[in-house]
């Protein structure tokens, strides 16, 4: 009888309950316990084993993925049998792993929605001298950023974005001296076009360039100074919150955008902001996973473009830096860009406060500064010869655009106190050629003016961009 019963065992949960089935005259109708003679399970066991050692092995993994049978979101291939014992009681049997197809076993891999795609640039600058930001003495190739990014619509309403910046190489470059991290990666919930959810690490909606801060997006191969030093992008903390888009209008609309954030943390007031200084706060950014007070940020930004080719905007994030909890910071700012023909007008402006900072920052070890402000103003011309066009219809399509740019930047670190080492002035003229719309060959020459030393450190850059 227990040989009896360990055969049936295996019969049902290894080789399917179809066979016990077609032994008792072909019939799929779950058959009871006590309706199955020892001979007849003999003789099916024999005949399954047969059958098995016949079988050609297949250890590929399927080409046609659509054609996997996949059972439910995440779950592992299973074959669900159930036999009906002599009690009228139903029993779940062979719970069976699909061997090394398991791993395609997801619901992505079932039905694909997800794009991929980012963008890649590459930098060649040289200076005169050394010690200023973003120029460095002599000649130098930078690889600088390849980006992947990532965006599935899982419903019509839940979507997921992400990005993931390598920086000169990676940390295992051939010096270590690259860096890889989250970009952002947020999901998103729609309501309504003027109401969506959104968790995650958050791009930060401080300013302008922050937000579209992707090289070929630029017409110029450096970020604005204010950029680095006062609104540190690029910037992204972890938090949850809500956007979306208003239209008063057929012409105009107001965007918004409205999170709660970790926030900075700028160490301990009691040793007097041990990771502050005079160098901004890019080092301050708040950890993704942890709050170091406990005291949340509120960050936001209003957009308003009254008619089409007119956008201003404001920006305010505010929150505890310090430990303790005892010291505020806030930053605001005022962004905005106008649009006619070729011509553009785009710029932005930065201020920040922090409570338990000084003017005499080198007084005491690691006291913040009081006060950091900048800003920028850029000119943008678009133009394209028609008898290049014409001349060489290949290289120069309708898509194809040159762009003559010049900047203003200004960024102080401390604006209470002269001799700072980054109370800067810089002046940006650059020449770009985009192919298409979303490639570009940038060339730039800055004049770099540090108020603290007469010594002049200009040089010139030139980088290559693409999304792809």
């Amino acid at each position: 009888m227990f040989v009896a019963f360990a055969a049936f065992s295996l019969l049902v949960g290894g080789f399917g309950l179809s066979n016990v089935a077609s032994a008792k005259g072909g019939s799929e109708v779950p058959v009871a316990v006590d309706s199955v003679s020892k001979e007849e399970i003999e003789r099916i066991v024999d005949r399954r084993l047969e059958d098995i050692m016949r079988r050609t092995p297949q250890n590929t993994p399927p080409t046609d993925f659509t054609n996997m049978p996949v059972r439910g979101l995440g779950q592992t291939n299973q074959s669900q049998q159930r036999i009906q014992g002599g009690s009228g009681d139903w029993v779940t049997g062979g719970s069976v792993l699909e061997g090394g197809r398991t791993v395609y076993a997801k619901p992505f891999v079932r039905a694909p929605k997800t794009i991929v795609g980012g963008y890649i640039d590459f930098t060649i600058s040289d200076c005169n001298n050394a010690g200023s930001r973003d120029c460095s003495e002599g000649l130098e190739f930078d690889q600088e950023r390849f980006v992947p990014f990532f965006y599935s619509q899982v419903t019509d309403r839940l979507s997921v974005a992400a990005e993931v910046e390598i920086e000169h190489g990676g940390p295992q470059s051939n010096q270590g001296d690259g860096d890889i991290k989250i970009e952002f990666a947020t999901m998103d919930y729609r309501f309504e076009d003027w109401l969506n959810l959104r968790g995650g690490i958050i791009l930060i909606p401080m300013g302008r360039f922050n937000l579209v801060h992707d090289s070929p997006l630029n017409d110029l191969p450096l970020r604005p100074m204010v950029s680095r030093l006062i609104i540190p992008s690029t910037f992204a903390e972890s938090g949850i919150g809500f956007f979306g888009t208003v239209y008063p209008t057929q012409l105009s609309k107001v965007d918004y955008e409205f999170y709660v954030t970790q926030g900075f943390d700028g160490g301990s007031s009691a040793t007097g902001g041990a990771t502050f200084g005079e160098g901004g706060y890019r080092g301050n950014r708040g950890s993704f996973k942890t709050d170091n007070n406990e005291n949340k940020a509120i960050v936001s930004r209003i957009s308003v473009s009254p008619i089409l080719g007119i956008e201003v905007a404001g920006s305010v994030h505010h929150g505890k830096w310090d430990d303790e909890r005892d010291h505020y910071m806030t930053i605001w700012a005022v962004d905005g860009l106008i649009q006619r023909g070729p011509f553009e007008l785009l710029g932005e402006a930065a201020w920040t406060r922090i409570g338990g900072g000084s003017k005499n920052v080198a007084a005491v070890n690691g006291t913040p500064p009081k006060r950091m402000a900048g800003y920028y103003v850029q000119g943008n011309y678009h133009f394209m010869p028609d008898f290049l066009k014409q001349a060489a219809p290949t290289y120069f399509g309708d898509s194809s655009t040159f762009t003559a740019v010049v900047r203003w930047g200004e960024a102080d670190t401390n604006t209470q106190r002269s001799g700072n080492v980054n109370d800067l002035q810089r002046l940006t003229l650059g020449f770009n050629f985009r192919p298409v719309e979303d490639s570009v060959l940038k060339f730039a020459w800055t004049f770099n003016d540090h108020k603290d030393d007469p010594q002049s450190r200009n040089g010139w850059q030139m980088s290559m961009s693409t999304y792809f």
